[in-house]
């Protein structure tokens, strides 16, 4: 098959109006006619597999930019905050009452009193919209400062893609800087219900995006992080050339290299996501079904070029019920991005508001979505190097399962399918395709095709992963900026051999681009029963970023109980065997009767090119023994146990690993 792009061709003059070049109709049976004017340019892509098609299409368009690791964690946002303690007072019970949060998004309050949508065309006076509002932020850049500096919480603002001030609005027209018409409006948009005309900037000119550039310039060294960029519908290429103009004042504030350039749109054309612009699927509504909608939007948006999808979770417009947020924050905590909103006259979409129970849910939620924190932000690393689409359709996963390849309320989030619970009466609806499946964090299996049914309890998030499958997962943290806040969970979903590609960098900057990164392959061998790991790379800051131990949870459909291992060392290498065999501890889960395990780390007693392989020896027993192991030039180590049986496994590595304790010519012994 193929993957098509569609890109009409549209020559004019640069002061016309580009709205919505291309047109198409939905006819009966669900066939889409497309309609155009003008000449059309029509990319063929050869994909044998969807996978494959997401691929050649991104390589088209360009590969996401990887956004700052503070995006990967949760967003409040609503209109309406009333003054700057309003917003520190939120803020701070977030942090007191431990639910985890990284950044807010503020509306137009942040530097207006009152929306511009209903002025004339001709503006107002003196309306500020490149400064900050007294009553929100008397002291911008000390109040910024604090947020990040001492409650580790990231400031955005709401942009509009025109002016409002009479003097702007004068010296644009004198420039022909303005675009004809208004912003659409209504739900769907619609050209004839349109507002605020004559006044949105054309951003496709170079000489605007210059200017718009500068007057963003002093927001940003004040401390603004990102921009929420809203009712950009003016034009069809607005979103895009509105987009370089604030990467451009944000590189302009900057010596290398760059902070990355993050922001939020409410829609969005091919390629917006190189530049760093993410999406969220624009006003929806607190019911059920706008809530069962929002898998299908996320997943048809990521195929068409906006991999990096939120929504307003609970509900632009109206009240959110209490079990319809607690279902909707649990369905964000596996989204690309997780973001609360709502108008003004609504009741704001922060747990507490909503009783003690669904608080108590929604910060399992939270907490979930911070464990979550380096399995996505790697999953978002592959997607920028290989270009594998990080949330994907079913029919990505199992092109010939004819049930799955129609769901759009389950999803892959990398290796984990999610089946979140989306009805008011609690009913799981979940399918799980030909494989056997773990429940997630489980080692409770079911074999597929399989339909599962029942009430979920509150709690209850409805998540699967395959055999042989690796995740791993951060401790409980209240910020993106307390990671790594422990050792790693490296969790072992055993029944074959399998792999996964961890990946840290600063977070912050676009050193990543240039291969500032640090990459630790994790790979489990199911006939040996051993983990394996060899990092990589490194980047500025690793010493205090980077994670330095890990632990393991090894889930077998044979036990009843995971196996959890003790903590180790991370380093640059090593390796861990899983214990012949286990028993439940008092707490229910599962120790190891095994004695100690060895861990082996690179060694410079080995070379690549002569030790291509490394031997396995392990004790099992109660009591503490030792092993030796005899270095050889051209051969992998030969094991001498004294007290003890060995077994011996040769691990397919690149690179040999050892752990010792002395050296001399001789060898290295290692207890």
């Amino acid at each position: 098959g193929y993957a098509a792009l569609a890109v009409v061709s549209h020559h004019s003059d640069v002061y016309e109006r580009h709205f919505y070049p291309a047109s198409y109709v939905m006819q009966e049976g669900g066939v889409i006619s497309w309609g155009f004017h003008g000449y059309l340019e029509l990319y063929l892509m050869p994909a044998r597999t969807l996978a494959d098609g997401i691929g050649a299409y991104m390589s088209l368009t360009g590969v996401p930019r990887v956004p700052p690791k503070y995006a990967f964690g949760f967003m409040a946002s609503r209109w309406g905050s009333h003054d700057g303690n309003y917003i520190e007072d939120v803020v701070t019970r977030f942090r007191n009452d431990s639910f985890p949060i990284d950044s807010i998004a503020l509306g137009a309050e942040w530097f207006t009193k009152e929306s511009d949508a209903n002025l004339p065309a001709s503006g107002e006076a003196g309306y500020r919209e490149f400064s900050f509002s007294n009553r929100t932020f008397p002291d911008p850049a000390k109040q910024l400062s604090a947020y990040e500096k001492d409650l580790h919480v990231r400031v955005g603002g709401v942009r509009k893609p025109r002016l409002a001030n009479a003097a702007f609005i004068s010296m644009a027209q004198q420039k022909r800087w303005l675009l004809p018409g208004g912003t659409p409006g209504g739900f769907p948009l619609d050209p004839d219900e349109s507002y605020a005309f004559h006044r949105a900037l054309n951003f496709s000119i170079p000489e605007t995006r210059k200017w718009y550039a500068r007057q963003l310039q002093g927001l940003i060294a004040d401390g603004v992080d990102f921009w929420l960029n809203d009712e950009g519908e003016t034009d069809y290429f607005t979103y895009h050339w509105w987009n370089i103009a604030e990467r451009d004042a944000l590189e302009s504030n900057q010596t290398a290299p760059f902070k990355r350039f993050y922001s939020m749109n409410r829609a969005f054309t091919p390629g917006l996501a190189r530049i760093g612009g993410t999406t969220w699927t624009s006003n929806i509504f607190s019911t059920w079904k706008d809530l069962r909608r929002t898998p299908g939007m996320m997943l048809n948006w990521g195929l068409a070029g906006a991999p990096y999808v939120g929504c307003d979770i609970g509900g632009f417009g109206g009240e959110a019920a209490p079990e319809l947020l607690v279902r909707w924050m649990q369905l964000g905590a596996f989204m690309p991005t997780m973001r609360v909103h709502s108008e003004s006259n609504a009741t704001p979409r922060w747990p507490w508001n909503f009783g003690e129970d669904r608080a108590s849910a929604m910060r399992s939620a939270l907490e979930l979505r911070y464990r979550l924190a380096p399995y996505h932000y790697s999953l978002a690393h592959a997607m920028y190097t290989d270009r594998k689409l990080w949330m994907r359709p079913l029919v990505m996963e199992f092109p010939e399962d004819r049930v799955a390849s129609v769901l759009t309320t389950q999803w892959m989030d990398g290796s984990i399918m999610v089946a979140p619970v989306l009805r008011p009466d609690s009913r799981r609806q979940v399918y799980l395709p030909n494989a056997t499946w773990h429940y997630f964090n489980s080692s409770r299996t079911v074999p597929g095709p399989a339909h599962l049914g029942g009430k979920a309890e509150l709690n209850d998030i409805p998540a699967f992963v395959r055999r042989g499958t690796i995740i791993v997962l951060a401790p409980i943290v209240q910020s993106t900026d307390e990671l790594p806040g422990g050792p790693l969970e490296v969790q072992i979903y055993t029944g074959r051999d399998c792999s996964f590609e961890l990946v840290e960098d600063d977070g912050e900057s676009v050193a990543y681009e240039s291969g500032s990164v640090r990459a630790t392959t994790f790979r489990w061998y199911e006939s040996a029963g051993t983990l394996s790991w060899r990092a990589r790379g490194s980047f500025n800051g690793a010493d205090k970023k980077a994670f330095k131990e890990l632990m393991v949870t090894v889930f077998d459909a044979q036990r009843t109980q995971p196996v959890h291992m003790n903590v180790t060392k991370l380093l640059d290498g090593g390796s861990l065997m899983l214990p012949k065999a286990a028993h439940p501890a008092q707490d229910g889960t599962s120790t190891s009767d095994a004695g100690p395990r060895r861990v082996l780390r690179r060694s410079s007693l080995f070379d690549n090119r002569v030790a291509p392989a490394v031997a396995w020896a392990a004790a099992w027993g109660g009591r503490r023994t030792g092993f030796a192991c005899e270095r050889k030039r051209l051969s992998a180590p030969r094991i001498v146990c004294d007290t003890l049986r060995a077994a011996v496994w040769r691990a397919p590595w690149h690179s040999p690993l050892i752990a010792y304790d002395s050296l001399d010519s001789r060898g290295a012994r290692a207890r």
